[in-house]
């Protein structure tokens, strides 16, 4: 008795952030895929080329973000090793005997990104292309996102998303600074290929299954005269020990860039005005 065979629908792309632009081609996989009694693939990479500054969203935060738009299936595929591949040999690998393959209008492939649509289609009898959402006359993608981050639009960003921009981190012993200025922090590590646009934000933070309202501020601190890059957030009206506990951050809004005060007290009289400004946002 033969084995009965699965028809797939593959939807396939780099998915970094699953934004507005990549929910529209997962929900076009997940719809054609229901019709045709088949079962929705999602084919995606577990880095991004070097050349582009911070990701998204890392890969946990990706296939979280993939399976809450009811995707079951996520296949991760190795950047680096197959960046090199002819796309005649990356389709064979990797997308043969698909039923239906689902793709972005822009989605390019294999050497030198020679792969393109057109390579697809004398591969597979169905694909779908996916037209861009737009903003105004703008596309949404992941490099329109990061540099509405880096700007300090984040309600933009958050809008492309569709979905507050977050970040995972494991609460770290810091300087103690902050608890001695009056404002106790929680001080994060992040993961290295993480985008963190740096500034003063009003954000909300997740620890366990409950939400709290706060400040984060990403940055150097070169009132201190340091250098490296860091992460703390003032949780509002939270009490307790957080260190070596997972919390998640999401950046609602920014209240300021970085800068040097020229003394402690000038910076401590700041983060009073930037918790005036946090509390005002939540009180809208």
């Amino acid at each position: 008795m033969k084995k009965k065979v699965t028809r797939r629908v593959i939807a396939i792309g780099m998915f970094d952030g699953v934004h507005l632009g990549h929910k529209r081609v997962l929900k076009t996989a997940v719809d054609y895929a229901q019709k045709n009694n088949s079962e929705t693939v999602v084919l995606t990479f577990d880095s991004i080329p070097k050349k582009q500054s911070g990701v998204l969203s890392t890969l946990t935060e990706k296939i979280r973000l993939l399976k809450s738009r009811g995707i079951k299936k996520v296949r991760i595929l190795p950047f680096n090793k197959i960046k090199n591949l002819i796309p005649e040999n990356f389709l064979k690998l990797y997308l043969k005997n698909c039923f239906c393959i689902v793709i972005g209008y822009d989605f390019r492939f294999g050497k030198e990104r020679q792969g393109s649509v057109k390579t697809i289609k004398n591969f597979c009898k169905k694909v779908i292309i996916v037209k861009p959402v737009r903003y105004k006359s703008k596309i949404i993608s992941s490099t329109l996102i990061k540099k509405e981050l880096i700007s300090g639009r984040i309600e933009h960003a958050n809008s492309f998303l569709g979905q507050n921009y977050t970040f995972e981190g494991k609460v770290i012993e810091g300087l103690g600074l902050g608890k001695k200025l009056g404002f106790p922090t929680a001080n994060l590590t992040v993961e290295k290929e993480k985008l963190l646009p740096e500034g003063i934000f009003v954000s909300k933070v997740k620890i366990g299954n409950k939400r709290y309202r706060s400040m984060t501020y990403i940055g150097r601190r070169p009132t201190l005269g340091l250098s490296a890059k860091t992460v703390e957030v003032y949780i509002l009206g939270f009490k307790g020990r957080l260190y070596g506990k997972k919390i998640s951050v999401e950046l609602l809004s920014k209240i300021r860039s970085d800068k040097k005060f020229l003394s402690v007290k000038k910076l401590a009289q700041r983060i009073r005005k930037d918790l005036k400004i946090t509390r005002r946002y939540f009180e809208k």
